[in-house]
């Protein structure tokens, strides 16, 4: 698929091998190792916590480390530790299930790894609490492509004292080769991505996860604040489904065996909790009854494929009655295991219900895209689109607009909770919609996430982004706000009664000398549409 296209579907909305198992001895000491890929929290629970680091420079097959848990950072007040082995089998990373004393609950602590008499840096974490705070900060944040620019937004999560927890919502990497996607800039920023290639293997996997932990503000951000994190489509290949994806061809060997390398990869490498089924990423996180917070999945266990809108395109026009036609067809997005688990977790005993999960929800339509600017000036490679401006027919089909049963279904099985806030990334733009189900009941409130750092509105049409902002918000009539201008992320300040959301935004990310620009902020009040 042409670049600027998967642009315009994707960020616009608007528009190896595994190494074989081997029996390995008893670890002996490694005199040096080091830890270049930094340390991570995540997945807190109310007792426990996830801890994440990567040896490099190991000189055996296999290595004892050992983690510490304290009070503070001296080390001198320490509350829990232990050991545990890693291995060349498992690339070296190192993760525990750390249980931390009830009493300790909810309070910020430190940790690090030891491996002889080399220490990695301390990182600070906490267990989510068990009664009712005040109120507790969440940051979302998606699509962060590291030849695209710099991760400033990640250090300005970091530096955030209010946030307790980050969610990362996916394209937490990117898949694509040093000269692809959003890399025309990569050498000159010195952001190229290792391997050069395309990445299939396990190898492949393991050496891009690499090079984006080696990045100082993921660094950084990791070392500060515990992260919740699921899969979107990057993380394996563009636009997947359940048995391939658009960045995938048949001389590309096996979907189904490089959808496994970038799971192992995936679990491997990120503070995530490990399931018997690693491709059942789909878990939920309560604090007290103020909020239940469900990560969803709607990339890769069932999502049946996308309809490809080309194909509805002839000469002259396009085959309007055809395509509403095939997408009232029923398709699975979600699945029926995943709805089962949905119905069982979802309750209305909580203030509000939080899902993170990958995907718009809300219907976008194209407007009329010519009142706002010249003609002369658009893409012309988005002329044909044009057909569907204005006439409420979606065109992003690997949104949940291409799947519009699924989402009634959706709707209809989480109707009864309380105050539903669903969160998106993928778009690589800022979105906040009230959501109505095909009765006009009202469902709840969208908020879209911009990128870290992928491309988005105004990378595509530059000065014109302001007037298109507009023209989306003026067609769409259950958007209340968009921008395509800014990246940055999200931060919800969650109260009982209310949430304050906050899109925060960085000057740049061309360059590491950025301005940290004024929030935008909503308040959404318990049980409410915006107004």
């Amino acid at each position: 698929m042409d670049k600027n296209r998967r642009l315009f579907l994707k960020g616009l909305t608007f528009f190896s091998l595994a190494l074989p198992l081997k029996i390995y001895p008893f670890p002996k000491e490694n005199k040096f190792v080091s830890f270049k890929h930094g340390v991570a929290s995540g997945d807190p629970t109310q007792t426990n916590i996830i801890l994440w680091t990567k040896l490099s420079d190991v000189e055996e097959n296999s290595a004892l480390v050992s983690w510490q848990i304290s009070l503070n950072k001296t080390f001198d007040s320490i509350i829990t530790q232990g050991k545990t082995k890693t291995s060349l089998f498992k690339d070296f990373t190192v993760k525990v299930d750390a249980r931390i004393p009830k009493k300790y609950n909810g309070l910020e602590v430190y940790y690090r790894f030891i491996v002889g008499n080399n220490i990695s840096d301390t990182g600070t974490t906490s267990t989510l609490p068990i009664s009712n705070p005040e109120k507790f900060n969440i940051a979302f944040c998606s699509c962060s492509n590291y030849p695209a620019g710099y991760f400033n937004a990640y250090k300005e999560i970091a530096l955030n004292k209010k946030i307790n927890l980050v969610l990362h919502l996916g394209d937490y990497l990117y898949e694509y080769s040093s000269d692809g996607y959003a890399s025309e800039n990569a050498q000159s920023m010195g952001r190229e991505v290792y391997p050069k290639n395309e990445i299939l293997s396990l190898s492949d996997y393991r050496k891009r996860h690499a090079t984006y932990k080696k990045d100082k503000d993921l660094q950084l951000l990791h070392s500060k604040k515990p992260m919740i994190a699921v899969w979107d489509d990057h993380e394996v290949s563009n636009d997947s489904w359940k048995e391939g994806a658009e960045n995938h061809s048949p001389d590309e060997g096996s979907f189904k065996k490089r959808k496994e390398h970038a799971i192992q990869a995936y679990f491997e490498w990120m503070p995530i909790r490990e399931k018997n089924n690693k491709k059942n990423i789909w878990r939920n996180f309560t604090v007290g009854n103020l909020f239940n917070l469900m990560m969803l999945d709607t990339r890769s266990v069932e999502r049946d494929k996308q309809l490809n809108i080309e194909e509805y395109f002839n000469k002259s026009d396009f085959d309007h009655k055809k395509y509403l036609k095939d997408l009232e067809k029923p398709r699975n997005l979600l699945g029926m295991q995943q709805f089962k688990w949905i119905n069982r977790k979802n309750s209305d005993k909580f203030r509000w219900s939080i899902f993170g999960q990958q995907i718009l929800i809300g219907p976008k339509y194209l407007p009329k895209i010519f009142k706002a600017v010249d003609k002369n000036n658009f893409p012309k490679y988005l002329h044909k689109y044009i057909t569907l401006a204005g006439k409420e027919i979606p065109y992003n089909t690997d949104q949940w607009d291409g799947y519009p049963k699924e989402r009634e279904k959706f709707y209809k099985s989480i109707q009864s909770s309380q105050s539903n806030l669903i969160l998106a990334g993928d778009s690589h733009n800022s979105w906040i919609s009230n959501l109505y189900n095909k009765e006009k009941k009202f469902i709840g409130i969208e908020i879209g996430a911009p990128s870290i750092s992928s491309p988005n509105f105004v990378d595509t049409f530059g000065d014109m982004v302001d007037p298109i902002d507009k023209s989306f918000i003026d067609s769409n009539k259950d958007l209340i706000w968009t921008n395509g201008k800014n990246k940055g992320y999200v931060e919800l300040e969650i109260y009982s009664e209310y949430v304050e959301v906050k899109f925060h935004y960085v000057s740049s990310v061309k360059s590491k000398r950025y301005k940290k620009l004024d929030p935008i902020s909503f308040k959404v009040n318990h049980n409410n549409p915006i107004i």
